[in-house]
């Protein structure tokens, strides 16, 4: 058994300043000044940047790579280094061609705990081989603004249970054996404000009551099953937050005493590791100085800043070094730290991975994402039964919407499992990004199918569609053709955007298996047993609960 305290003791200041940082390195980084960087300000906490490669085997130079800054950090400190990044969708989310899970709103939609947790398993031995001890996932935060750019099908659902037995299910299978510490985000809840943190500080307005209800149900909750680790957004809760506001508003979470102290670790009795969201954000930044911005972090409660320049290691000593940041509030927060990397067995030299090799489990969770994802097509709408297609073979035209935050098209389809599905069931695609209405009107009726495909990016400002794409449906010529299917990859609110929809479905996400997955459907191939994860007034209602 480790005495962590006595460690913690044993630390200088410079090397508890080190402790309480994830440094962000990335496969672009020179290594040389990378190295050079981590052996400075020797991080206790790497943060790893997603690659995408053709092949498993082509992603070993990263992975060697990483193994090398890991080391180096390890090295510095003289205490394992926690390797941690966004395991938000499985593997695939930040190393393809690892299986990538549909988005956790079609774990909502699917609504089976044994597969969700199961994934969570397979995901928390595929990282750890590979090197990850700590995901930033599962995301909690609530769908209760459509509008909301950020949560979408990033969340599980609007409801507050739902969240907890689903989010729960992924998180007890990651954290299996200590393969895996998870991290419930953001705290103190997004989805309620329409506005994205990256951009500013948004706001959860509900009161305390609604709060303690909702979010504050969740939190509690997932406390009880397992969960030692929180991140803090850039979002602020005014009713929670009395005295803590200047002429912009109150203070986002991350900088927050009354949010972090008084109400997660006081009230709520959160006793793990609180990490902030990427403090690179404008809605943490542009709230303080620069040479500040660490410091009221650990001031107001905080435990592992992510995404901290080098610099932000001098200030925080000199901080320590001024009485303006208690030694012991920093020991309090690297303590933390180390609990964390115990939980995930860095201190036991013995630890081995549970269960069959790499393949074995590799194969396995893609089944399980193919399994996830037929359970997790929902048509909401089939008004003049065009669903299912029947035709063995045919010819479909894909009309791509886009919204991308560059505004442009992107280099590489984020449709083409839709177009190589229908390909693999014997049909012909043609596909076009802003289309134009009349060049429609005059082909139209050489497509069997009409397939009107939604998907955008979360990180932009909005999720609505925009004039781009809007065009293609201008004088409603395509409307008029009879087999037409509306389908929003995005998110599942996109009968706002088109009301006059005949025939509608939601695949809650946009990985692969969901588009392989909704090809089937639409052809007849399965069946669709999803269950609405959420309610939209006046267009369904959530099932399943």
């Amino acid at each position: 058994m480790v005495d962590l305290k006595k460690i913690i003791d044993g630390m200088t200041v410079e090397e508890l300043c080190g402790q309480v940082l994830a440094y962000d390195v990335q496969p672009r980084d020179e290594e040389e000044e990378t190295l050079s960087v981590i052996r400075k300000i020797k991080p206790g906490t790497l943060f790893i940047a997603g690659v995408e490669r053709d092949s498993v085997e082509q992603l070993q130079p990263f992975f060697r790579q990483f193994a090398k800054y890991r080391d180096a950090a390890t090295e510095a400190s003289g205490i394992p280094c926690m390797v941690s990044t966004d395991i938000e969708n499985g593997p695939g989310s930040f190393c393809k061609p690892l299986p990538e899970l549909p988005n956790p709103m079609a774990w909502g939609a699917c609504n089976d705990e044994k597969l969700i947790e199961r994934a969570g398993e397979l995901t928390g031995r595929i990282c750890r081989r590979i090197g990850v001890h700590y995901t930033l996932g599962p995301v909690v935060d609530l769908s209760l603004n459509f509008r909301n750019p950020l949560v979408s099908v990033r969340g599980v659902s609007d409801s507050p249970e739902r969240v907890i037995r689903i989010a729960g299910a992924y998180l007890k299978g990651a954290q299996k054996n200590g393969n895996l510490a998870g991290c419930l985000k953001h705290f103190p809840g997004d989805g309620v404000d329409e506005r994205n943190q990256h951009f500013l500080t948004s706001v959860n307005s509900l009161s305390k009551e609604e709060w303690m209800a909702s979010y504050g149900k969740i939190y509690r909750e997932l406390f009880k099953r397992g969960a030692n680790s929180v991140m803090v957004g850039h979002i602020s809760c005014p009713a929670f937050q009395e005295g803590e506001t200047d002429e912009y508003g109150a203070l986002p979470g991350t900088l927050s005493k009354a949010l972090i102290t008084d109400l997660l670790k006081g009230e709520l009795g959160f006793g793990g590791c609180v990490i902030s969201d990427a403090m690179s954000m404008i809605g943490a930044c542009a709230r303080v100085p620069e040479d500040k911005l660490a410091v009221s972090f650990f001031r107001a409660g905080g435990d592992l800043m992510l995404f901290p320049r080098p610099e932000e290691h001098g200030y925080l000593v000199r901080a320590v070094e001024s009485g303006e940041l208690s030694v012991d509030r920093m020991k309090d927060a690297a303590y933390r730290c180390l609990k964390l990397k115990e939980q995930v067995r860095l201190f036991d030299e013995n630890f081995r991975i549970d269960g069959d090799g790499a393949e074995e489990d590799i194969a396995e969770l893609e089944e399980l994402c193919e399994k996830i994802a037929a359970g997790a097509v929902k048509i909401v709408r089939n008004n003049e039964n065009v669903l299912p297609v029947r035709k063995k073979k045919g010819k479909v035209l894909l009309l791509k919407f886009s919204g991308s935050y560059f505004n442009t098209q992107p280099a590489e389809s984020p449709f083409r499992y839709i177009e190589r599905e229908f390909e693999a069931q014997g049909w012909q695609v043609d596909s076009f990004f802003f289309a134009k209405h009349e060049r429609l009107k005059q082909v139209m009726n050489e497509y069997d199918l009409v397939v009107i495909a939604s998907h955008a990016n979360y990180h932009g400002s909005t999720l609505r569609v925009g004039w781009d794409n809007i065009m293609a449906l201008w004088r409603g010529y395509i409307l008029q053709h009879d087999k037409v299917v509306f389908v929003g990859l995005d998110d599942p609110y996109k009968l706002f955007d088109f009301p006059y929809a005949k025939t509608y479905v939601n695949t809650f996400g946009e990985s692969p298996s969901l588009q392989r997955a909704l090809v089937r459907v639409i052809l007849g191939k399965i069946q669709p047993k999803a269950q609405n994860p959420i309610s939209f007034g006046g267009y369904f209602e959530r099932e399943g609960d």
